[in-house]
């Protein structure tokens, strides 16, 4: 089975991981996944690909040729615009015929799309071409606002295939809409860690006598990183062995740098870029934070808690309760404000114990939400495409 994946680019980002775990999996699975981005250009991708997935990119922005752009090629994207009457997506009529060219290049039995833009340029693009259209929602839909595309994704998302979330409560949101929904949790790949011990919290593995906590995160407003670095440089002068890294990219990160400098002793609060090696930098962590507003899943969270690392997480939808336990694997903090957060910081770095029990629990998270199991809702959902 042909299987095109189509996402804007494969930097480092939740939905992007995701992509390429799924077209790696699926090449062992015997499929033929191909990766379309639409503007990666001559960027590498952040998370290794298996040598068995086809890679294309468009190169957006660029002129389109005849072959790609012509009056056959656009006819049926123009009807459709017009049948659902989002005639302002006309300006992208270029783009949408590039990416229709592309898709219908790679012959795909079926589509799999990522991001609320993407997904209604995917769904545009194809109109009249019978290919399947699998959209993929890997935020909280119900807590975002899309300003310009709201009504064209509540139009086109009524014509895939299947919308799928990353929980059951956003799938049933979703199908509250009228769109077909499924809901399926992200896949990741567990650390390879030695299996622990029941009565043993797994041993942080940084090499001197400070304790750290650590985000992977966009460094953006969504996530909410501000709200991090003011909830740690609120306690750590009564916390003197801790410090903070924050890992990632985002518009936020040149405000983030300046913010530390301003609130805490040099040092104390490190800005730390993009790593490609998250289970490195979590393997010395004491406790993970996560101060976003909002979640499809919370990637870093379940990548922290399989590697034995404690959580604190800001409510930031159901998938996040499902996945933190509070009290048992971490701590879910349901006052959203930096004075909870900073609350719950100093509560875990003055009490060792809990975070030993916490720890010792947290790795249940990889046989609760198994790439295994993932990738199964995914053979169940793709199986009628099989055969076209």
């Amino acid at each position: 089975m042909r299987i095109t994946l189509v996402i804007a680019g494969v930097g480092g980002g939740g939905a992007e991981r995701i992509v390429v775990n799924l077209a790696n999996a699926w090449v062992k699975r015997g499929y033929k996944p191909t990766i379309l981005t639409i503007s990666q250009n001559s960027r590498p991708p952040a998370y290794a690909i298996d040598e068995g997935v086809e890679l294309h990119d468009l190169g957006w922005p660029r002129r389109a040729h005849e072959y790609e752009l012509n009056p056959k090629s656009t006819a049926p994207i123009v009807r459709g615009l017009q049948a659902n009457n989002c005639n302002e997506l006309i300006h992208q009529l270029t783009l949408l015929a590039l990416l229709r060219f592309a898709i219908l290049k790679t012959k795909p039995n079926v589509v799999v799309s990522f991001i609320t833009e993407t997904n209604v340029r995917v769904l545009a693009a194809l109109h009249e071409s019978n290919v399947p259209v699998i959209v993929c929602e890997v935020t909280d839909a119900r807590r975002v606002w899309l300003r310009g595309w709201q009504r064209p994704r509540d139009v086109f998302y009524r014509r895939a295939a299947d919308v799928v979330a990353c929980d059951p409560v956003i799938a049933g949101w979703l199908a509250a809409r009228g769109f077909r929904a499924t809901a399926i949790h992200s896949p990741l790949l567990a650390p390879n860690l030695p299996p622990p011990s029941p009565l043993v919290a797994p041993i942080r593995s940084n090499n001197n006598s400070r304790k750290r906590v650590i985000t992977l995160s966009r460094l953006s407003l969504e996530k909410r990183p501000e709200w991090l670095v003011r909830a740690f440089a609120s306690v750590a002068e009564r916390q003197p062995d801790w410090d903070l890294e924050i890992y990632g990219l985002g518009p936020q990160r040149n405000f983030l740098e300046h913010l530390a400098e301003d609130l805490a002793a040099p040092g104390r609060i490190r800005i730390c870029g993009f790593t490609t090696d998250a289970y490195g930098v979590l393997a010395g962590a004491h406790i993970f934070v996560s101060a976003s507003w909002v979640e499809g899943f919370g990637n870093g969270i379940w990548e922290a808690m399989a590697c034995g690392v404690p959580v604190i997480a800001l409510d930031a939808g159901p998938a996040v309760d499902r996945i933190v336990r509070h009290e048992i694997d971490g701590l879910v903090v349901k006052n959203n404000s930096v004075g909870a957060l900073a609350a719950a910081l100093e509560r875990l770095m003055k009490n060792e114990t809990e975070r030993s029990s916490f720890a010792s629990r947290a790795p249940e998270v990889v046989n609760r939400f198994s790439m295994q199991a993932a990738l199964q809702k995914w053979d169940a959902l793709l199986t009628p495409f099989r055969t076209r």
